[in-house]
């Protein structure tokens, strides 16, 4: 700053800090009081008020003078005034320091503390930069919302009052600035309390394109400061042929800083009123999670109202530094309620209870489980119950040899009301090595000593079920792997290099038979592909160990390039010296050579990168076992998906579900960066049926939202029909954010 506007700005600061008590401001007319419209035409002056002596106001501009014999101040040329964090600016300001008022003119900006703007071509403050009046005044709101009057006031920096306002979130057209915007309010008045942080309309008219939809004498909203407050939030319209038309109107309460609740009534045509509720709690050391639904539906099929419902709980908090604890419920009246009413779809709830402890070597937990079927194929009292389930891993330091020990323990107690009962306490240790020469190679080994007692009842032989047992069953399980790998690389061109990987592996444990007295709880399904060819143990849980001699072999190909493009390549089989009969026939691992699993993914940029694995049969490999494949491809306004799944079975002989083969295709369009259309199908390839059709189109802008969802569900269970479903929300922004 030279040294004439710096002297400029300390007399000017000192004449404002010093000034005398203010008079009021005199219109420039006297208001007809016969006019019933004289609050909207006649000036609107600030009360009198006393000049802040809280700091000076702090004057920059091109040139200041100062006339004595009237005692006013003039500041011309980027007049810059700010006291505390308020800004003045204008390219010229009057001040009357006898009346402690400021005349500011020419594109006339004030820079409220909140980030809020006030606009003019002329306006009057006080002093202290806190009152005011203008004509033709206009706001911008912290979220860029803006508000346009024919005048207004603002009294002690805490209160604005726009009269005849129009209010709109909504960016001007670019094109035509003057034509209406998507959607605006009229209003006699509009006042913006900022100690209350909300903006009221008096006399208010909702438009949209300019056409008046809908009018209300008073209605308020938060200001863009607020990130919580209770309220109405967007309604949600829907349609369908079980549940009729519908409307959900949400409201959100806030309890206090750390706690909210969201109530969501759903008035159903054909089901009646559906009540759910979500409640959220947040602590110094966790959090609690709560929802929960209830209908009384009368139209039902059977006499009588039934009462259904869900209830749903999450709890999760720290303990202690090293323990942490939580609590899960999931419970519903029915099998079909939360997929008849659009809530959940899972196949079944889980509810459970936890404590954990861990540090740096060692980590401990006890679990406690209940289920809920919601398969109608599947009965509730063959579900399990497990209390407790308890573990505790140690991993030691490492030793000079350049391995470390390991061990393990555990108990499970799993009941039922019906079908086998079992305890469980299992102790495992071991040693796990690994050494890098200088020239490569890899090499893990792992050996270890497992040891399992079992107490069981009502257990049946899945192949023969006349043979049945109860009682103790002990068994002792060493093994020990090793594997070896020899990374390669070589360049390809100067941006790519191309990675080869052979593997190879040797498994050894004694062979243990179909172990059909212990109940298989954890190792039913049998996943066997490229992420655990090499695992000591291929079965999911415990209650399955693979024995036997074996040995694992494959390769994995890679390219990569200085884009961050990326592909692999992986290809691998195993080989059996006896037979392991406690795998399901189809698993391809029971005996001999394994069925041949490959691998693929490519991703050479961001227009389209490809997943998929294969499993064939071992004897006729034009025969495909399981085939996991997923397809993205295109630019991001226009992505297309695909996916294919094809299983043939390989669960337990008793639980045969018969091959699978289903597919889903769809994609994801940005016509416009505004709009969003999803759509997608899915169809059961095996028996030619379609399941699901869904469409979705979304439009969001910065001061409107709108969603539409259209769906066909083809599939039958008990009350649930084929359906066509339709849900539509509307949301005018900006809303309240109602998370935290």
């Amino acid at each position: 700053m030279t040294p004439r506007r710096l002297a400029l700005l300390v007399l000017a600061s000192a004449c404002l800090a010093t000034a005398p008590a203010s008079a009021q401001f005199k219109p420039d007319r006297k208001p007809d009081r016969t006019d019933p419209d004289r609050t909207r035409q006649q000036p609107i002056a600030p009360p009198r008020v006393k000049p802040s002596t809280e700091q000076p106001v702090l004057v920059q501009a091109n040139e200041v003078t100062y006339d004595r014999a009237t005692d006013v101040v003039t500041a011309s040329g980027n007049v810059e005034m700010s006291q505390n964090d308020r800004i003045l600016m204008a390219d010229r300001v009057v001040y009357d320091r006898a009346r402690d008022i400021m005349t500011a003119q020419g594109n006339v900006r004030i820079v409220e503390p909140t980030g809020e703007v006030i606009y003019a071509e002329q306006m009057q403050v006080t002093g202290d930069l806190k009152e005011g009046a203008a004509r033709d005044i206009r706001t911008r709101l912290a979220n860029d919302a803006r508000i346009a009057a024919n005048s207004g006031i603002f009294t002690e920096g805490k209160r604005t009052e726009a009269r005849r306002a129009v209010y709109s979130p909504c960016d001007p057209c670019k094109d035509d600035p003057m034509r209406a915007p998507l959607w605006q309010v009229k209003a006699a008045r509009v006042i913006h309390d900022k100690e209350k942080k909300d903006i009221y309309f008096y006399d208010a008219t909702l438009e949209f394109f300019g056409i008046p939809v809908a009018w209300t004498p008073y209605f308020s909203h938060p200001d863009p400061s607020v990130k919580r407050r209770s309220g109405l939030l967007a309604p949600v319209f829907e349609s369908s042929k079980s549940l009729g038309y519908g409307v959900t109107l949400p409201y959100y309460a806030i309890l206090d800083d750390t706690a909210d609740l969201t109530l969501s009534p759903r008035f159903l045509t054909k089901r009646g009123l559906h009540m759910s509720a979500e409640l959220r709690k947040r602590y110094d050391s966790g959090d609690l999670q709560v929802q929960g639904s209830l209908v009384r539906d009368w139209f039902n099929d059977r006499d009588g109202a039934d009462v259904r419902g869900h209830f749903f709980g999450n709890a999760r908090f720290n303990l202690g530094e090293d323990w942490r604890g939580g609590l899960q419920v999931q419970r519903a009246t029915d099998k079909t309620y939360l997929r008849f009413y659009d809530i959940d779809s899972s196949s079944f709830l889980t509810s459970k209870a936890w404590v954990e402890t861990f540090n740096r070597r060692s980590y401990g937990s006890i679990f406690a489980y209940g289920f809920q079927e919601m398969r109608s194929t599947a009965a509730q009292r063959n579900a399990p119950y497990v209390l407790p389930v308890a573990s505790y891993n140690y991993v030691g330091e490492q030793t000079s040899f350049g391995g470390h020990f390991i061990a393990d323990t555990g108990i499970r107690y799993l009941f039922r009301d019906d079908g086998a009962d079992s305890s469980r306490l299992t102790t495992r240790v071991g040693y796990d090595f690994s050494h890098i020469t200088r020239d490569g190679h890899v090499f893990n080994v792992l050996a270890t000593v497992r040891a399992d007692w079992y107490e069981v009842s009502r257990v049946t032989d899945p192949e023969n079920p006349a043979n049945r047992y109860s009682g103790s069953v002990f068994r002792v399980f060493p093994q020990i792997s090793a594997d070896w790998r020899y990374p390669l690389m070589r360049r390809a061109g100067t941006r790519s290099y191309i990675t080869f990987e052979p593997i190879v592996g040797f498994v050894a444990a004694p062979s243990m038979g179909r172990q059909w007295k212990i109940p298989n709880e954890d190792s039913i399904d049998t996943v066997f592909d490229e992420t655990n060819l090499f695992s000591p143990n291929r079965s999911t849980g415990d209650d399955r160990l693979e024995g036997g001699q074996r040995v694992n072999y494959g390769f994995k190909l890679g390219l990569r390039d200085a884009g961050g493009g990326s592909s692999w390549l992986f290809m691998g089989q195993s080989y059996r010296l006896q037979r392991d009969r406690s795998f399901p026939h189809a698993s391809g691992l029971r005996s001999g050579l394994s069925d041949p699993i490959a691998a693929l993914s490519i991703n050479p940029g961001r227009y389209w990168d490809i997943f998929a694995r294969v499993r064939l049969d071992k004897d006729s490999l034009t025969r495909v076992r399981q085939v996991d494949a997923l397809v993205n491809a295109g630019p991001r306004d226009f992505r297309v998906f695909a996916s294919y799944i094809k299983l043939r079975d390989n669960l337990e002989a008793t639980s045969s579900l018969g091959n699978r083969s289903e597919g889903r295709l769809g994609f994801i369009a940005r016509p416009h960066p505004n709009w969003i259309v999803t759509v997608w199908g899915s169809r059961d390839l095996e028996r030619g049926a379609t399941r699901e059709i869904q469409t979705k189109l979304e439009y969001e802008d910065e001061c409107f939202l709108i969603g539409l969802r259209l769906s066909r569900r083809y599939f039958t269970d008990k009350e649930i029909k084929p359906d066509n479903r339709i849900a539509f929300r509307l949301v005018l922004k900006p809303t309240t954010d109602t998370t935290y």
